[in-house]
């Protein structure tokens, strides 16, 4: 994880496409997502978090994955899609959110865009689609 975001970093800062705002952004991100277990949550806690807050569901994967099985109600945007569609998402940026795709990999690139657009409640799902159905939990196919 620490890989992941030490990449993202580097290739943020080195496409130049980010601001000095954004840098101090993503600085304070990693220092969140490090005191508060890298804002993952595992499928178990997923469900439960689910069943009782009923989060924004987000669904980063592909739209042919997103065809063959889905967890019920979640809005699929692609990861290379995300930063175009952020108005499809709450506009409340304290609305309580899991973004998921295959493994967790996509949802972490996610992750880390949804923070510096300034979503205060996210969390990524590690394991994501695939962890939930090993879990035996529903899905929408």
């Amino acid at each position: 994880m620490k890989r992941f975001l030490l990449v993202l970093a580097t290739a943020l800062l080195a496409s130049g496409a980010f601001a000095q705002t954004a840098t101090d952004q993503f600085g304070t991100i990693i220092n969140e997502a490090s005191q508060q277990g890298w804002l993952q949550i595992n499928v178990e806690n997923a469900a439960n978090f689910i069943f009782e807050v009923e989060p924004f569901l987000l669904d980063v994967r592909s739209e042919e994955e997103f065809a063959a099985g889905h967890l019920e109600g979640a809005v699929l945007v692609p990861v290379t899609q995300l930063s175009e569609r952020l108005s499809e998402l709450p506009e409340d940026l304290s609305t309580p959110m899991i973004v998921y795709c295959a493994a967790g990999t996509r949802g972490n690139f996610a992750l880390a865009l949804l923070k510096l657009a300034g979503y205060e409640n996210v969390r990524n799902m590690s394991g994501g689609f695939n962890g939930w159905k090993t879990a035996g939990f529903p899905y929408t196919e």
